[in-house]
């Protein structure tokens, strides 16, 4: 009876160490805590956003009382977008892509919803949007990790950089070679298209057929009757047809579950998400997107390469 007592004694006493040691081995770093800028400098993968927000001098502000909700690219997200140096970029430079990133208020994963939203960057609202897939900035943007807690706000992790566009519609089709129709016929057309594309005050969807798109409905359609005084009408309502009149980016289309309509008031289109995405003409039939979410001051284009016929 001795020799058992001793032994079960010895037993828990073995236990007790085994669970000391347990504890000692668990090696998991508590969550850090802090203010914003404090937990993004805790985590290696926002080293480049952190030396960023230094270089702005935006690390004062993050640290206020805020709540803000800071949509922060990792490393890779900077290489993404083709910053992999901050020596050319001056504070001046890096404010107004950085303040592009950060929203007044708390806004968790769960609360997301499609659509614009109001940055600290007053001149540059960002466009989300929530599918099947995620969430998505701008179209081309996606949040990849939610949700990390701060004192004074939350952070969603992203891949890429939110850059504020630079042009409107019309420059970015101005600036393309491959729009050298599209311009011209926009120039022939009633002057309220090109008005229209102009308005800094627009929010427009423009789905712009390249040259050769043109080129092959001027083998049914010569250019020369499209340009024709009489067929002034004709051309502006086609073109017109291109144009829908809110944003509409690639990752807002599986949301999309009927007709849309355009500028063109008795046109609507549609859109086939099987394969490579398309828009589809009530009487032209699909035309490929073949590059989508070209940001604009004033809209975003969707580049397609058939023309659109209502």
């Amino acid at each position: 009876m001795k020799t058992l007592k001793t032994w079960l004694v010895a037993s828990m006493v073995a236990l007790s160490l085994a669970s000391c040691n347990d504890d000692d081995d668990d090696n998991t770093p508590d969550p850090v805590t802090g203010d914003i800028p404090t937990v993004a400098s805790a985590d290696p993968q926002f080293s480049t956003l952190v030396a960023a927000l230094t270089k702005a001098e935006l690390v004062t502000t993050l640290k206020g009382a805020g709540p803000f909700t800071v949509f922060a690219p990792n490393n890779a997200g900077f290489t993404k977008a083709g910053i992999t140096s901050l020596d050319g970029l001056s504070k001046e430079a890096l404010t107004p892509i950085l303040t592009s990133h950060v929203i007044s208020g708390t806004v968790k994963a769960a609360d997301v919803k499609s659509g614009a939203v109001k940055t600290v960057n007053t001149s540059n609202d960002i466009y989300l949007s929530k599918n099947a897939n995620g969430v998505f900035i701008n179209g081309n943007i996606k949040v990849i990790a939610t949700d990390v807690s701060a004192s004074n706000g939350v952070i969603h992790v992203i891949d890429n950089v939110i850059v504020p566009p630079s042009k409107s519609l019309v420059q970015i089709a101005q600036g393309d070679t491959n729009f050298t129709e599209l311009v011209s016929l926009v120039l022939a057309a009633d002057p309220a298209v090109a008005a229209a594309l102009s308005s800094a005050s627009s929010g427009l969807t423009v789905f712009a057929p390249t040259n050769a798109a043109f080129r092959e409905l001027y083998k049914t359609t010569p250019k020369a009757t499209l340009l024709a005084p009489a067929s002034k009408t004709l051309l502006t309502n086609v073109l017109l047809y291109h144009v829908v009149p809110n944003r509409v980016f690639s990752t807002d289309l599986p949301n999309v579950s009927g007709p849309v309509a355009t500028a063109n008031t008795s046109g609507t289109l549609t859109f086939d998400l099987a394969g490579q995405p398309k828009v589809v003409g009530k009487t032209s039939g699909a035309s490929n997107i073949t590059a989508a979410n070209i940001l604009a001051t004033n809209g975003v284009v969707h580049v397609i390469d058939k023309v659109l016929i209502p």
